[in-house]
């Protein structure tokens, strides 16, 4: 078997600066994941595993990711059981800012459509009043306290 060629498409994408944001940034979980650490200052795993509707295994694919991107960093503490917390580097803050225009025109144009919009997304970026207890409590009880106690919002 002989290595992939590479065609000149790949190469153009490699090189250009706006697949290289894609890539680093964009998938399904980044930029909650960024914006979760963000808001908290620091953020610990199973606060992740509460807020996000996510597997253990594609968040631990992305926190390394990111940490390999340098937009990260894990801080063990030599406790047992393991205590790990992840903060945002200057490039993951920079990173942060870029994300939160493309969360900007996004509110904006759902608002202007009458599109639902996430509460804990708006709690995150300063749309809607922070609730903690609603942060704090897993992900399940937020979609059963949402359609509850904010229908009338």
């Amino acid at each position: 078997m002989g290595e992939k060629r590479i065609t000149e498409k790949e190469k153009f994408n490699e090189k250009d600066p706006y697949n290289y944001t894609i890539k680093v940034l964009c998938n399904r979980w980044k930029p909650f994941i960024l914006q979760a650490i963000k808001t908290d200052g620091v953020t610990r795993y199973s606060r992740f595993r509460k807020q996000l509707p996510i597997s253990e295994k594609v968040l631990a694919q992305n926190l390394k990711e990111l940490e390999a991107d340098e937009l990260i960093y894990k801080k063990v503490y030599p406790e047992v059981p393991p205590r790990v917390e992840y903060f945002l580097t200057e490039q993951g803050h920079s990173a942060c800012e870029v994300l939160n225009v493309l969360y900007d025109w996004g509110w904006h144009e759902m608002k202007r459509r009458g599109l639902e919009i996430d509460m804990i997304g708006e709690m995150w970026h300063g749309y809607r009043e922070r609730d903690e207890e609603l942060l704090d409590g897993p992900y399940k009880e937020y979609n059963y306290r949402k359609k509850h106690k904010y229908d009338n919002e």
